[in-house]
């Protein structure tokens, strides 16, 4: 699941999540980011997560392999922009359904090549900005005048060019206007309707 910063991916991943219970494993890759030091500082001296490279794809590859495979994985929660919060670390399960979301889960073919079906969330580029800015000052704590830098100087042009162009191989796109409950029914749906019988079996009555 993939789409613009600020689109509803999390909000849907809740969702699902709440509608499947241990029938599905979430996997983010926003806990896969690098460390500070390695990130690109951009032009004002900014530093840029929001390019494929601000992330662990190796890591991230190896750990969704591990999950298909059935075996758990102990993840390190990243902490945005905190950087002197306490180390949080979570073992993820496997599960009959592995939903991956983040932003440039499509980007890398490593990751890519493991994916069966792929949604993007698709939403109002100023509603997703409203969602952004709120995000960041009110949960995060990054200031506003950095948090508007990022929007126009990091988010939309790694936007452009690292999630929209993937946008029409996708198997699914969720149009973020509506009733949330009727989206995830009909994800649902598209999920066991590609799922393997074997996992179909599993899955059960969810």
């Amino acid at each position: 699941m993939t789409g613009l910063s600020g689109s509803g991916k999390s909000h849907y991943v809740r969702a699902l999540k709440e509608r499947m219970g241990d029938k599905v494993s979430i996997v983010g890759f926003d806990d896969y980011y690098r460390p500070l030091e390695d990130q690109h500082i951009d032009a004002y001296g900014e530093a840029n997560y929001d390019l494929p490279n601000a992330l662990y794809h190796e890591r991230f590859y190896e750990d969704l392999r591990q999950l298909i495979a059935y075996n758990p994985v102990l993840i390190k929660k990243y902490q945005f922009e905190n950087y002197d919060a306490p180390e949080q670390t979570e073992i993820i399960s496997p599960a009959p359904v592995l939903l991956v979301e983040g932003l440039f889960v499509l980007e890398f073919s490593s990751v890519d090549s493991l994916l069966d079906y792929r949604i993007f969330i698709d939403c109002d580029t100023q509603l997703c900005f409203d969602r952004r800015i709120k995000r960041d000052v009110k949960f995060r704590g990054i200031p506003h005048k950095r948090s508007l830098h990022q929007w126009e100087h990091h988010v939309m042009p790694a936007y452009e060019q690292f999630i929209s162009p993937h946008k029409e191989r996708c198997d699914l796109v969720v149009q973020n206007d509506g009733p949330v409950h009727e989206d995830v029914e009909y994800i649902i749906d598209r999920i066991l309707a590609h799922a393997d019988a074997s996992i179909v079996a599993e899955l059960g009555n969810i």
